[in-house]
């Protein structure tokens, strides 16, 4: 999912004019910077926000739903039970586990949104207290593009950036769809922003 203030469309992304950009983005910053703590910077524009694929739930879940499937078969061959538990209510605990996971992913992939503005890459998640992380365009030393086998048979990537200006681990933009578009996107933007940088007397 990708939402663009501009309301233009092109190759399934939106896109849009300068012009047409400024006035939607002041309509969705105003959305964003009333989230706690704030997003938005004054004259800040969002030039998209997108969300992870909606696989990405069934992606994170997924060997927890394979073992807890595994599991309930071989405690149906085994005819063994935990206490108090019949062996078919064992089996069918062991596979409610695996979707109690997919059930918590899920619950974590609604509120995560990844956005790019004209001065940093900001990555939001949680409802009640949003975890907010940025990164401004400037102190991005580098980006690039992977994939996993999975992400790859779904036609999705995920996009990784390291900081120039600290130590942490790269961070990430799981599980994009048109990944290779928002990357090129995301550069474009980073090249502007260096090329706009105030000199300094």
């Amino acid at each position: 999912m990708v939402l663009t203030p501009p309301m233009r469309r092109s190759s399934g992304i939106f896109n849009a004019t300068t012009a047409d950009a400024q006035g939607g983005a002041a309509e969705a910053s105003s959305v964003w910077a009333a989230l706690p703590g704030g997003v938005i910077d004054g004259g800040e524009l969002i030039l998209f926000a997108i969300k992870p694929s909606m696989w990405r739930p069934a992606l994170d879940s997924a060997v927890w739903i394979v073992a807890g499937a595994v599991i309930a078969v071989a405690i149906l061959l085994a005819n063994r039970s935990l206490p108090g538990l019949s062996v078919r209510g064992t089996a069918q605990l062991s596979i409610a586990v695996g979707f109690a996971r997919l059930a918590i992913a899920i619950m974590q992939w609604i509120p995560t949104w990844y956005v790019l503005t004209n001065r940093r890459l900001i990555e939001i998640h949680g409802a009640r207290r949003p975890v907010i992380r940025d990164c401004p365009l400037i102190h991005v030393r580098n980006t690039y593009l992977q994939s996993s086998a999975c992400e790859r048979l779904l036609g999705l990537g995920t996009l990784t950036y390291v900081r120039s200006d600290d130590d942490t681990d790269p961070r990430q933009w799981q599980s994009i769809a048109q990944a290779e578009e928002i990357h090129a996107r995301i550069r474009r933007a980073i090249e502007h922003a260096i090329d706009h940088q105030p000199f300094e007397s």
